[in-house]
């Protein structure tokens, strides 16, 4: 194959004049600096390489994100015309309709961000629909629809869905002897141990397996911040205006909450994993609220400080990203087994 631009294999694949496992091919070619031959890989198997865990295959251009809008919309609209025209088997065929669209979306073009949307919708109509008609635990058909999407479209993020799916199905079962916050804990802590084997299989994050390990890293963290919230913290409700209730911690709570989300901070440097604190960063958000809302300012200045506070700690950590793991590393075993659970920085 010639040797291309990132750009100008973006355009061709988007063109249809190369296919997905030759773009894949080129990527991993350039990535070596154009020393290696030619890379073989099938898009629809869990060796097709990817990339580094910051090559993100889900959205190619801003066309993805304009088509992405639209099926979310067109979903909620779906959603709430079955709500109308009574519900049930009427939500199963809107996730009929929805299959139809990964058809085209998910396996023909291969557009991640929409069909990952779709996906969503998906696992909430067939949930919805299946709860009203078989009222007993429906949670096993919603898993097995979930299967059937990532056996079909091969696409990492399925992987997530069934997650969220098992996590649904247990507590189904668990639901009048376990409290919800202790659930939520430990079903986030088993998603990130299995995010944590699928990195160990790849620790170069060349592969599928580190795209499945980031969608489950990325499902882990609200998981276990939420239950903690929950389970162990003081989470309590106030009124915004005076009208819209939302969450609320006490000034302890929030400065606890503020050292787990650190430590899951630390833990994510240690594993090269950015998407263990992304999907944390609205808890921090909201406990440097909690902080500040004790000062005594008003709202508007309490957005602001939360903005800049939050907005600064995370522009520094991710200019200082690789520093910052280098230094931690030196505290860390980096041999043996360890090593693929600490991979080294990447030069």
């Amino acid at each position: 194959m010639t040797d291309m631009s990132p750009k100008q294999i973006a355009a061709a694949l988007e063109a249809g004049i190369i296919t997905d496992a030759q773009a894949v091919a080129m990527r991993a070619k350039l990535r070596r600096g154009g020393k290696t031959k030619s890379v073989q890989a099938d898009p629809f198997t869990d060796e097709a390489l990817i990339g580094n865990e910051d090559d993100m295959r889900f959205l190619r251009s801003f066309s993805d994100v304009f088509i992405a809008i639209g099926i979310g919309l067109l979903s909620i609209g779906i959603f709430a015309l079955s709500t109308l025209f009574g519900g049930g088997i009427v939500y199963l065929m809107g996730a009929g309709f929805l299959w139809m669209m990964a058809e085209y979306f998910g396996r023909k073009k291969r557009a991640h961000l929409p069909t990952l949307l779709i996906a969503l919708a998906y696992l909430i109509f067939v949930q919805t629909g299946a709860a009203e008609i078989l009222k007993v635990f429906p949670a096993f058909i919603t898993l097995g629809a979930m299967l059937l999407f990532y056996w079909r479209f091969k696409l990492p993020f399925s992987i997530a869905l069934i997650a969220i799916s098992l996590v649904i199905l247990v507590f189904s079962f668990v639901h009048d002897i376990v409290p919800w916050g202790a659930f939520l804990i430990v079903s986030g802590i088993l998603l990130f141990s299995a995010a944590l084997v699928y990195d160990s299989k790849d620790t170069g994050r060349l592969t599928r397996f580190s795209d499945n390990a980031f969608w489950l890293h990325f499902s882990a963290a609200p998981m276990i911040l939420h239950g903690i919230a929950i389970q162990i913290l003081s989470l309590g409700t106030t009124k915004l205006f005076k009208i819209i209730p939302v969450p609320s911690l006490d000034k302890t709570d929030a400065i606890i909450m503020l050292i787990i989300i650190a430590a899951l901070a630390l833990i994510g440097l240690a594993i090269n994993r950015r998407a263990l604190l992304v999907s944390s960063f609205g808890y921090a958000g909201f406990a440097i609220g909690m902080l500040i809302k004790e000062t005594g300012l008003d709202f508007g200045a309490i957005l602001a400080a939360t903005l800049l506070l939050l907005g600064g700690g995370i522009v520094f950590l991710g200019a200082g990203w690789h520093g910052a793991r280098r230094g931690i590393l030196n505290f860390l075993p980096t041999q043996g087994v360890f090593a693929k659970i600490f991979p080294p920085v990447q030069k």
